[in-house]
């Protein structure tokens, strides 16, 4: 069996909250949900009174504007179908979002409010994004106390707080998942006491050095976590091992999208543990950020990003869209930097290698299969790129004139006398 999110909603999507109470398959819904671009469609926080509805949204002339992430357009646009057409999601009424992007403050944030007639309210936090920007922001994570995002996470749960009527969920995917667990840590009592449940899908852990700085052990026992059986974003900072780990269909860094993960009736179906390369991964992230400093951190992300801002289309759309280019374009942008950053990303980058490859050992080795199996299209691609460059610079050094050489002169003896 492998049903995902789409087939729970074939089967169940009948079914009113009042005949199967909301759960933690609805809570992944709609926080993948919350990824379609509702800009212009759905009401800001400047009009508290309005709302939309999924039959409005389908009606409206920028419908197809939801899916311009070509990557998850097609179930994207399922998704969007089988939730208009239920009774469970028909008639759930949207509103409250809000969308920030800006290059200068190293934000991406975007967050809107679920709410459904029988009186269920969820407030969802988007992940990253296909905007680079995002990626840059989540690279602060390990050098800033309080990232842009998780600022306007706070924020954006105290004013929709004063909005809900009642109690209500918070949760995200990914990014998203980080920014509920941390707004609810940081949010006032008041505040605190009205939220029934926190999910977070796959999404990082607070930092621990933070955790202290905000009350994340007064929503603990509400902090519901799933990660998949291979996560690598989930276990970023994770040290508190309250997850859940969940089946999926696919294998590495692709079980991040929530449409692989495997539903099994009502709920997630669940696995006893992570993979043995993912516990691989989380330690020996661990123990490589630990070997480096605020300012060494600092200087690889400014380096990891020169690199990434080669792509003159700067989104991960473009680059998924056109892999080979963006590589290209990348490695370009690498050739462009200084010298001594070049040697200082090599090194840092070597430091993680050693960091992996010393706990990889004999036993354990074949596990990195379902790894390597998520990124050989790209290993194939950056190694034809490589082959590519090196064809064209000796094709380029043929051309060059040969050098002629030039008779040698000698002196004229002069004669004394």
């Amino acid at each position: 069996m492998s049903d995902t999110i789409l087939e729970y909603l074939e089967k169940f999507g009948s079914k009113s909250f009042k005949r199967l109470p909301f759960g933690e398959v609805d809570a992944l819904i709609l926080s993948q949900f919350s990824y379609l671009k509702f800009d212009g469609i759905v009401p800001g926080p400047e009009d508290v009174d309005s709302f939309v509805t999924l039959h409005d949204i389908k009606n409206h002339p920028s419908f197809n504007d939801l899916f311009t992430d070509k990557r998850y357009e097609k179930p994207n646009r399922k998704l969007f179908k089988l939730m208009e057409e239920s009774v469970r999601f028909g008639d759930l009424k949207m509103d409250y979002y809000v969308n920030i992007i800006g290059e200068e403050r190293e934000i991406q944030f975007s967050a809107v409010t679920f709410r459904f007639p029988e009186g269920i309210d969820y407030v969802a936090y988007r992940g990253t994004d296909e905007n680079m920007v995002g990626w840059k922001e989540d690279a602060n994570l390990s050098i800033m106390e309080e990232i842009p995002g998780e600022k306007e996470a706070v924020k954006y749960l105290k004013d929709v707080a004063k909005v809900l009527k009642g109690n209500f969920y918070v949760g995200g995917h990914s990014k998203g998942g980080l920014n509920a667990i941390y707004a609810s840590s940081a949010a006032p009592v008041s505040v605190k006491k009205r939220i029934m449940g926190i999910y977070s899908f796959d999404g990082p852990a607070i930092r621990e050095d933070v955790r202290s700085k905000v009350d994340y052990q007064g929503v603990r026992d509400m902090y519901h976590k799933f990660v998949p059986k291979s996560s690598l974003i989930g276990m970023i900072f994770e040290t508190d091992d309250i997850y859940t780990v969940v089946k999926n269909k696919s294998a590495g860094i692709l079980q991040h999208d929530p449409y692989t993960w495997v539903v099994k009736d009502i709920d997630l179906w669940y696995e006893d543990s992570l993979s043995k390369s993912a516990e691989i991964v989380k330690t020996a992230m661990a123990n490589w950020l630990k070997d480096l400093d605020k300012d060494a951190r600092t200087r690889f992300i400014d380096c990891v990003f020169e690199v990434a801002d080669a792509c003159k289309d700067n989104d991960l759309v473009s680059i998924y869209l056109n892999p080979v280019k963006s590589i290209r374009q990348m490695m370009d942008g690498y050739d462009r930097m200084d010298e001594g950053e070049r040697n200082f990303l090599k090194e840092v980058l070597n430091g993680l290698i050693q960091n992996t490859e010393g706990l990889a050992k004999d036993e354990v080795r074949s596990g990195w299969g379902e790894f390597t199996d998520s990124v050989d299209k790209w290993i194939v691609m950056v190694q034809g790129v490589m082959e590519e460059r090196k064809a064209s610079k000796e094709k380029s050094e043929k051309k060059k004139p040969a050098k002629r050489k030039l008779p040698v002169k000698k002196n004229k003896k002069t004669s004394k006398g």
